[in-house]
């Protein structure tokens, strides 16, 4: 949607319904405001994502929200 290539990292493992409310938010952002998403993502499709990226992730839910312009 925002022009990201096909790689490991840009790819987000989701159920159609997700991926559609998802859009074009990054994927911390939208698992920080849909709790239900949260933990389904952590719980069952989480096994699917490379561990650098699910490290990555995991950080960046640790850390308080952007704030877009």
């Amino acid at each position: 949607m925002r022009g990201g290539d096909g790689s490991g990292g840009n790819l987000v493992t989701a159920c159609g319904g997700c991926n559609a409310r998802k859009g074009g938010a990054r994927l911390a952002d939208f698992l920080r405001v849909e709790p239900e998403s949260h933990k389904n993502f952590f719980a069952r499709a989480s096994h699917y994502i490379w561990p650098r990226i699910l490290r990555t992730l995991e950080e960046e839910l640790e850390r308080p929200a952007r704030v877009r312009p």
